[in-house]
């Protein structure tokens, strides 16, 4: 559901090196916000993602396939609102950032994926 090139210019500008295993990891948890967003829009009575359902913030870096996104709210019976892709940008390049962060804290260099 993301763009690997796209994550590692991103890793890349935060003066680090991307290990083989963190497009996974970062996969993993772009899946884990589709499920959370899926369950939250549905608690609310809705079928329409919204950006609020996903978190705070709004973001057009292009990191997250929005078409691999819309087709996973597809298959839970969920439209896509007009602000929810940008907001699982976001939310990618946060998670970038705290693994960029983590790793740094942990004197390494290269992001894993134990770090998303």
């Amino acid at each position: 559901m993301v763009y690997n090139s796209k994550m590692k210019e991103a890793i890349k500008a935060g003066g680090c090196n991307t290990a083989g295993d963190a497009a996974g990891a970062l996969n993993a948890a772009v899946e884990a916000a589709v499920a959370s967003a899926v369950a939250r829009c549905g608690s609310n009575g809705r079928k329409t993602i919204r950006s609020h359902d996903i978190g705070s913030g709004s973001s057009d870096s292009g990191m997250v396939v929005a078409s691999r996104v819309k087709e996973a709210f597809k298959g839970h019976n969920c439209n896509t609102g007009g602000d929810a892709m940008g907001a699982m940008n976001a939310l990618a390049e946060s998670a970038v950032h705290e693994a960029v962060a983590r790793a740094k804290a942990n004197n390494r260099k290269t992001v894993r994926a134990s770090d998303f």
